[in-house]
């Protein structure tokens, strides 16, 4: 929780909460609205004991610049760390930009015997820049000269292995 704080306050990630009705200035506000993390750090303490709640002052309907004062309830509103949110947009883009999603290779066993991934990248750029070929034959045996440019030990896999990995993928393309 305490990270999850210190990325809202520095601004990578928005806080927000749902309210009933508060009054700011003469302005009724209502429903989801932003929280600052500043305001409430007192809960995310990350060493030693955090409050269990605490009062905010201020808010900041979703796009707009600045920040809104609660002026009713005058004492503001209280909030609990449970009361907290983040918006799945918010956390999508935080996640893309610091590449969190991506999970480490991590080898399950003996390596491939041939390279079956660079093969499908081939293939799908093949079919992006040039279609489909005419046959599936003609397919096969562009794979099978990808397969003999791209082997480090000249090693490649038998054509009747190659059909059977392309054939589901060629009727799903000729349905």
């Amino acid at each position: 929780m305490s990270d999850i704080a210190g990325w809202a306050a520095t601004g990578h990630l928005t806080l927000v909460t749902s309210i009933g009705a508060v009054t700011c200035g003469c302005l009724p506000v209502v429903g989801i609205v932003e929280v600052s993390a500043r305001d409430m750090m007192c809960m995310f303490r990350g060493s030693g004991p955090s409050e269990e709640e605490c009062r905010i002052l201020r808010i900041r309907q979703p796009g707009e610049g600045h920040w809104q004062y609660i002026t009713d309830p005058a004492a503001g509103l209280r909030v609990t760390p449970n009361d907290l949110l983040l918006m799945a947009e918010d956390v999508h883009k935080f996640e893309d930009e610091r590449d969190l999603l991506r999970r480490p290779a991590l080898p399950t066993g003996s390596a491939p015997r041939y390279d079956w991934e660079g093969m499908t990248i081939m293939l799908i750029k093949r079919f992006n820049d040039h279609g489909l070929p005419a046959t599936q034959a003609e397919l096969i045996n562009e794979i099978q000269d990808w397969f003999v440019q791209h082997s480090p030990d000249g090693e490649i896999p038998e054509e009747s292995t190659t059909r059977k990995k392309i054939a589901p993928i060629w009727r799903a393309l000729r349905g």
